[in-house]
């Protein structure tokens, strides 16, 4: 019967103890890995998240603006009454009953504008006229009331649909001056520009196109009401 020296010692020998720690060294390397790739992609996956929050909300007040816009009759210059909406590509102007700097309900002339950086992002400004400004008594711009609406959007234009506005039958074509030919279409037509001082009418839709700082591209579609209405606050919707 063979018995153990107990001068004899057991344990892990030098050459085992460092390949235990490269090992050990190797598997922490892999997981710190794993976890710097997997925060990388949840701090990316916030910010897109928090860029698509800040862009719905935007989106919402415009649909508001829009939506409250109200379209009484001003009378122009040729002495023809028209409600108060003008836009471009980078600009869209008119009154509204729900501005985002003042309590809702209370009316005031907007302008949203579009300005462009050199390296292709594009901010959106917001601004309100003063207090009982309109189309008819003249509008100040109160330069307080402008403030950032959303920046580092790319390609950002607005479009308007015109009404269909047939030609009278006793009106000829030839003898109308440049902006009258521009009033009168046989079907709704897309427009890059608006004016009701020359097309008479409010735009049956408003479409806004751009793509976010992500590259994701959106495309935008507003109503605004359907019948002029320059004395109460209730405006009808095309449903």
């Amino acid at each position: 019967m063979s018995r153990r020296n107990p001068n004899h010692l057991t344990g892990f020998t030098l050459v085992e103890m460092l390949v235990s720690l490269s090992i050990f060294s190797m598997l922490v390397a892999v997981l710190m890995a794993g976890f710097s790739q997997s925060l990388s992609l949840w701090e990316r996956a916030s910010s897109k998240s928090t860029t698509w929050l800040v862009i719905e909300n935007r989106y919402e007040l415009l649909r508001q603006l829009f939506i409250q816009s109200r379209l009484a009759d001003y009378r122009g210059t040729p002495g023809i009454t028209y409600p108060h909406f003008i836009g471009g590509k980078n600009q869209v102007e008119f009154t509204t009953g729900a501005p985002i700097l003042d309590l809702n309900g209370r009316i005031r002339p907007v302008r949203i504008s579009v300005e462009r950086g050199e390296n292709g992002e594009s901010t959106f400004f917001y601004e309100e006229a003063d207090r009982y400004n309109d189309q008819g008594r003249g509008i100040d711009w109160d330069k307080d009331r402008r403030v950032l609406f959303v920046a580092n959007l790319y390609d950002p234009a607005f479009r308007y649909m015109a009404p269909a506005f047939p030609l009278p039958t006793e009106f000829y074509i030839a003898e109308l001056t440049r902006d009258e030919q521009l009033r009168y279409r046989d079907a709704p037509e897309w427009l890059d520009w608006y004016d009701t001082s020359i097309l008479l009418k409010a735009p049956l839709l408003i479409e806004l196109k751009f793509t976010d700082e992500d590259g994701d591209a959106h495309l935008w579609s507003f109503r605004v009401p359907t019948e002029m209405d320059a004395w109460s606050l209730n405006g009808k919707l095309d449903e």
